[in-house]
């Protein structure tokens, strides 16, 4: 019996159990960063008309202040 137990606790010191801590996958500030390197990923239809709105936007704006000066 006392084999078991002091089996048990030698066990236990070895290989302890994950407590809730240390199952955070987000490391210690709390953001996951996901690196992409150089990859892109493509837009949506959508999201390239927005593009091109906002690009247009902008040009119209930088041509109205080049004429305004």
């Amino acid at each position: 019996m006392n084999k078991l137990l002091l089996l048990a606790l030698t066990g236990t010191l070895i290989f302890p159990t994950p407590s809730q801590s240390d199952t955070n996958h987000f490391g210690a500030g709390g953001v996951f960063e996901l690196d992409l390197g150089d990859s892109e990923i493509p837009l949506t239809p959508k999201q390239e008309r927005e593009q091109q709105l906002l690009e247009e936007n902008l040009k119209m704006k930088t041509n109205e202040t080049k004429q305004t000066q």
